[in-house]
């Protein structure tokens, strides 16, 4: 699909809309004024010519005038509509994921307690059936697991991705649905009343539950300078995507360029790259499983102390001009940096990231770039709006496939940095205001350097 959408960013939209409310009232005024200064040619009897155009041109200048304080109105109905109903929606569904997670949770268990037996008895037939039908168990389970692996095309599918992230939005209220809390009281303490649970609190919960069984275990992190090249100011949103450093073993997972400014004080854009290690037990690499999960709940990975060691490393201080981008994993790095609050982040894009229920400032333009096909955004659940102690969100969706789902896709397909690589490029076509604002905070002119750096977990020592 060639095409993307960018939606969100309320805000910015409602300002243009302000902004043409604020032009047409004054091209109606000064037309008004232009239909008056032509009143003494209206009186030219020697030259009746004249006075009849002049009659004209007043007539069509005022009829211009009205319709532009007409067209003024419209357009500042319009902002408050769109605001409106922007929220009203954002609403209804939060109040419509708040209900199902809840009744999910409350109802699951005694659900499964009265088809357990039922399920187990169907399980055995199912493999008992199935291995002489294909000779023996381990036949079975194998066709059985081709079958799987075939349907997972379907987590592909932009439908399915949608539905995954409203679960995912619930999932603190099936937990307290799941606790027997009262719906009222889970209300009231829902992550969009208060920021207090929600996704973060789930996942706190997960890691907690990992720890027990010696998964998820953060480590302290040590990082070296592994290079420094010569940069230049990046063009657009495809330079940016282009700079994150690659998920590769044993490489950099941060880039960071530094540009002098006319007041001495630098501007540093900040990229981080995503996930190398899917082992949840956490070994060398900082940017793995457990950093993932941990970002998520809103802890401190290890992945962001590596960041932040580079970033200190680099010459960064608190109150610094810092551009923060990343990809995946990365992206939970970068947003956590734009939220700290110790720095002035005027712009934060990330890529495929899971950090839409992350409460951005609302001095920074948030750009996230998410395909509608990719499931990891789509493990941020819905985003939170200004109305819920959420941020703006410039959200920029492309799906990545034409049509039908292809018969040999993988889910990690849409996730692929080459295919956000893609709609960058897609993005630097747009002329939509609102993405070449994120673009005005870059560097524009001049040379810089950047430094690439490489973090790793330091192991504690084997007990003696």
């Amino acid at each position: 699909m060639s095409d993307i959408t960018i939606s969100g960013g309320t805000v910015v939209s409602t300002e243009w809309l302000f902004v043409a409310h604020d032009r047409l009232a004054s091209s109606g005024t000064e037309l008004a004024g232009l239909a008056e200064a032509l009143r003494p040619a209206l009186a030219l009897t020697e030259a009746p010519d004249a006075a009849r155009l002049a009659h004209l041109a007043a007539a069509g200048i005022r009829a211009a005038a009205a319709e532009a304080a007409r067209l003024a109105a419209d357009v500042l109905e319009a902002a408050r509509r769109y605001g409106a109903a922007e929220g009203d929606a954002r609403t209804r569904i939060a109040d419509l994921s708040t209900l199902a997670g809840w009744a999910f949770g409350r109802l699951a268990p005694l659900a499964a307690a009265l088809a357990l037996p039922e399920l187990l008895a169907a399980a055995a037939l199912a493999l008992g059936a199935g291995s002489i039908a294909a000779g023996s168990p381990r036949a079975f389970l194998h066709d059985l697991g081709g079958t799987a692996r075939s349907k997972a095309r379907l987590l592909r599918d932009p439908r399915v991705v949608a539905l995954i992230r409203f679960a995912v939005s619930g999932a603190d209220d099936a937990m307290l649905g799941a606790a027997g809390v009262p719906l009222p009281v889970a209300a009231l303490v829902d992550d969009r009343a208060t920021g207090a649970f929600g996704l973060h609190g789930g996942a706190s919960v997960v890691v907690a539950a990992g720890r027990t069984i010696g998964l998820l275990e953060e480590t302290p992190v040590r990082v070296e300078r592994v290079a420094a090249v010569a940069a230049a100011p990046p063009a657009g949103f495809s330079d940016l995507v282009d700079r994150i450093p690659p998920g590769r073993r044993d490489g950099p997972q941060v880039r960071i360029e530094r540009y002098p400014t006319a007041d001495g004080r630098p501007t540093y854009i900040v990229y981080v790259g995503g996930t190398v290690d899917t082992s949840p037990v956490a070994a060398h690499e900082p940017f793995d499983v457990t950093s993932d999960l941990v970002g998520v709940a809103q802890r401190d990975p290890a992945s962001l102390a590596a960041t932040e060691q580079a970033m200190r490393e680099a010459g960064i201080r608190t109150g610094d001009t810092v551009i923060p981008v990343g990809y995946s994993q990365g992206g939970i790095v970068a947003t956590s940096i734009a939220t700290s609050g110790r720095f002035d982040t005027p712009t934060l894009v990330t890529f495929g990231s899971p950090t839409a229920g992350v409460d951005v400032p609302a001095s920074t333009l948030d750009v996230a770039v998410e395909h509608t096909d990719d499931l990891v955004p789509a493990l941020g659940g819905m985003p939170r709006g200004p109305d819920a102690h959420g941020g703006d969100r410039i959200v920029v969706a492309r799906q990545t496939f034409s049509g039908e789902v292809p018969p040999d896709a993988s889910p990690i397909d849409a996730h692929r940095i080459a295919e956000y690589a893609i709609t960058a490029e897609k993005m630097d076509a747009s002329e939509d205001p609102r993405l070449g604002s994120a673009l005005a905070a870059l560097p524009q002119t001049g040379s810089g350097d950047a430094l690439l750096y490489r973090g790793v977990r330091v192991q504690p020592e084997p007990a003696r």
